[in-house]
């Protein structure tokens, strides 16, 4: 079985290349405006702006375009890399997935076996928020997917439930 990339979309990185483009062009107005009408007042700022903001606009390209993990399901578990994640969670603690809504964005429940044992291995920031999710919620972790790259959260989940069904009838 091969692992499951589900990849995040970086809005901030595509906002930043719209607002640099969009400062790029007025640059090249500036100097097209300057050389049209003789104005060296115009078209000199305009050059030495539009040279320096395309060092910003070919870096934040470059940033929206690379890739960057929300979620990868291996053989094992599950590798959350959303923010806030828990990093790897394996499928012989997790009892079961489900969607969940939590402030208007879905996320994927993991309810694991055993409470106790799954947060003792995370960090203590960690087992703060889990144990506050428990006392409001009956689930400790919620993986959101929201943000999640050509996917929907149910198709998430079903291959989230389809691989820990194969490896628990695997036997592990």
């Amino acid at each position: 079985m091969q692992d499951i990339i589900i990849e995040e979309i970086n809005y901030k990185a595509i906002i930043k290349s719209f607002i640099n483009m969009a400062i790029f062009a007025s640059a090249i107005a500036l100097v097209i405006y300057g050389f049209e009408h003789a104005i060296a007042a115009c078209w000199l700022p305009g050059l030495i702006m539009a040279v320096i903001i395309s060092f910003f606009l070919i870096d934040s390209l470059l940033e929206a375009v690379k890739e960057k993990r929300l979620l990868t399901i291996t053989r094992e578990g599950i590798i959350d890399n959303s923010k806030d994640g828990l990093g790897f969670i394996s499928f012989d603690d997790i009892k079961e997935f489900k969607i969940v809504t939590i402030h208007n964005k879905k996320a994927i429940a993991v309810i694991p076996r055993n409470m106790a044992s799954f947060a003792a291995r995370y960090k203590p920031t960690k087992q703060r928020n889990s144990k506050r999710n428990t006392g409001k919620e009956p689930y400790p972790v919620a993986i959101f997917v929201n943000r999640a790259k050509d996917m929907a959260a149910e198709d998430i989940l079903t291959l989230l439930q389809k691989r820990h069904a194969d490896i628990v009838s695997l036997g592990g």
